[in-house]
């Protein structure tokens, strides 16, 4: 773990802080592991994180970290960036991910209160077949309406937090550390999942305005273990 030192620094590049070296800064890193869950799905999640906070202000920490993540849901609907009313149905949804992640949090005894979010990432999943039930219209998608689409997760990601058709999660939690080497979060999970349409020889296969992709934003109630390295 100790190569992974190189997160807390590039935290100092980002966000240009004038404390340089350890001698004048607090490293903390754990790993988390734990999910988001309500009736219909659930997304479980593993955080490896670390964070830096300078001396004259201890309470406040910046961190990277990496998360591995997945997503899996019941019935669903996607929705075209371009219009509300253009949207797959799914009988069911999944997605599994790795992303890169920034955060920040305040310290205070032992509780961490903060929030993170991907920035980039790549996702992976199995085909899954979404019903376009459109009936009228003259888009350019209506050789495709009231067929079942081939779609596949988004595979390169971005922002998930702010952008539309992306993959990936962000968090607001509470860390609560029972003792020195475990703890429990708990918290909340936003997420988007998304999905890209395509025919069973890898070819473009339209909605309407020209559009491929289609997602849908969820939030869960979150849970986890955490486990400090240092």
């Amino acid at each position: 773990m100790k190569a992974l030192h190189i997160l807390p620094f590039l935290t100092f590049i980002i966000l240009s802080n004038a404390v340089t070296g350890q001698r004048q800064s607090q490293v903390s890193a754990g790993v988390d592991v734990g999910s988001g869950f309500n009736s219909n799905s659930w997304a479980p999640s593993v955080l490896y994180h670390e964070e830096i906070s300078p001396n004259s202000v201890p309470w406040l920490r910046f961190g990277l970290g990496l998360r591995a993540w997945g997503y899996y849901a019941g019935r669903t609907n996607l929705y075209s960036k371009k219009s509300d009313a253009d949207f797959l149905e799914y009988n069911n949804v999944s997605a599994n991910g790795i992303s890169f992640v920034a955060g920040i949090n305040f310290r205070f005894w032992r509780i961490d209160l903060g929030v993170n979010t991907d920035l980039i990432g790549a996702s992976f999943g199995s085909k899954r077949r979404g019903a376009y039930d459109k009936i009228e219209g003259n888009g350019t998608g209506k050789p495709n309406y009231g067929q079942w689409l081939t779609t596949s997760p988004v595979i390169f990601n971005l922002a998930p937090l702010a952008l539309k058709n992306y993959n990936g999660q962000s968090e607001v939690y509470a860390r609560i550390f029972l003792t020195k080497r475990f703890g429990l979060k708990l918290g909340y999970v936003h997420g988007q999942i998304a999905y890209l349409t395509k025919d069973r020889n890898g070819n473009k296969m339209l909605l309407d305005n020209s559009q491929r992709r289609v997602y849908n934003f969820y939030g869960l109630p979150y849970a986890a273990l955490s486990f400090p390295i240092y």
